[in-house]
């Protein structure tokens, strides 16, 4: 199967120590680079597994003509590249043609570092295909479906709504049905009191106001 990897290098130059010079696009930190791809003690290459993929690396000490000038540092000590590759697609079925590969990527970054040490900033390395023997991809989450429709919850607001208003009219029709009734007019044969009336009293409207008399016997006013 064919999956990704991505390109790095540590490496020290003349001056400057040790340090991640290129490293995988995608990642956000690299911290781990340094402290996982250490140095291979006479091994060939190295395989680690990362939180972020298969680490893969080497070491290729540097020649005369590739450090244009003495490959060795301010103190002697040997200039020596530690370059790999990072899949987070699985472990590579081969690492020989892709070490060579990020070989000559590692080479070309690093003689951009030694021409300006002080001012050169890791830069970011691009993936390239290689085979592995299982393609791991994270899974896929399926959207989550759509919210039900709302118009039901509206037709009922608007029954509650509705049923609400009726229940306040029946109240208000029911209260005003309490009230008791004006006074009717007062006759032309009422006249006004100048003292409280003897009970029993009747009460009539007189130009909006109230007139308190005692009626007759018959009852007519």
């Amino acid at each position: 199967m064919t999956g990704r990897a991505w390109p790095f290098l540590i490496a020290r130059g003349r001056r400057r120590g040790y340090s991640a010079l290129l490293i995988p696009g995608f990642l956000r930190e690299h911290g781990f680079l340094e402290a996982t791809a250490t140095p291979l003690d006479d091994l060939p290459t190295r395989t680690a597994a990362t939180p972020y993929g298969t680490l893969v690396w080497t070491e290729h000490p540097l020649t005369e003509a590739e450090a244009h000038g003495e490959p060795r540092d301010e103190y002697g000590r040997p200039l020596v590249l530690l370059h790999g590759l990072l899949s987070p697609d699985g472990d590579p079925v081969t690492t020989g043609p892709a070490l060579a590969r990020t070989e000559a990527t590692a080479l070309t970054v690093y003689q951009r570092f030694l021409a300006d040490e002080e001012s050169f900033r890791a830069e970011r390395s691009e993936p390239f295909p290689i085979d592995v023997a299982e393609v791991i991809r994270p899974p896929v989450t399926p959207p989550p479906p759509p919210p039900p429709a709302r118009h039901g919850l509206a037709w009922a607001t608007a029954g509650v709504l509705v049923a609400a208003g009726a229940v306040a009219a029946v109240a208000w029709f029911t209260s005003g049905s309490d009230t008791p009734p004006p006074p009717p007019k007062c006759g032309p044969d009422v006249t006004t009191p100048t003292t409280a009336p003897p009970s029993p009293a009747a009460t009539c409207l007189r130009d909006g106001t109230t007139v308190t008399y005692s009626p007759p016997p018959s009852g007519r006013h």
